[in-house]
């Protein structure tokens, strides 16, 4: 009986020592906001290795954006200090044809002049519900040519966009290691993605 018992409290103190060092209610430290670089600006369209192509708008403190990579078709909004973009992000997927599921939360981008590339990159991350961090890593790289196209139709595929990305394919080389365009399912041309 006492053996049954010993071996309860170890159980006990095992699982409290594994839930303490999870991480399950340590605090991260707050996001430094620093001034705004010398020309800096979220504003513009950004290519990310994990959302692909993401097109956002500053105006003043506030910024809005939009973001697809595959079946991901999302929303950003939020607000900028310093050289911080706090924002909310929606996101629709649709994995099973006409079953779209749409998921929300927060999320932080930090722009960064990266001098030795001559570039603009943002570095942040993501978070489910409330959390802006902690759901994994969000960067992007800003293209040099293009403009932020934030207009009505969401989707960056079918008949407006055609115009559009003609005459942004041929600037993409400007943009190299990230692709920075949607790639229509079965195509071969998965370019430097």
């Amino acid at each position: 009986m006492r053996a049954a018992f010993v071996s309860i409290q170890l159980v006990v103190l095992l699982a409290m020592a594994f839930v303490s060092g999870c991480g399950g209610g340590e605090k991260l430290p707050p996001i430094q906001v620093k001034p705004m670089p010398e020309g800096g600006n979220f504003t513009g369209v950004w290519f990310s290795p994990q959302y692909g192509e993401m097109h956002i708008q500053q105006t003043g403190s506030s910024a809005v954006g939009k973001y697809t990579k595959d079946e991901r078709h999302g929303r950003l909004q939020g607000s900028v200090e310093g050289d911080v973009m706090r924002f909310e992000w929606t996101e629709q997927r649709e994995l099973i044809v006409g079953r779209p599921v749409q998921t929300k939360g927060h999320g932080y981008f930090r722009i960064v002049k990266d001098d030795v590339e001559d570039t603009w990159k943002l570095v942040g991350e993501w978070g489910n519900d409330a959390a802006e961090r902690g759901g994994g890593p969000w960067t992007g790289v800003k293209s040099k040519t293009r403009k932020p196209e934030l207009g009505g139709d969401e989707t960056t595929s079918g008949g407006s966009s055609g115009s559009s990305s003609g005459s942004s394919s041929g600037s993409s080389g400007g943009d190299e290691g990230y692709g920075g365009r949607d790639v229509p399912a079965g195509s071969d041309e998965l370019g430097d993605l």
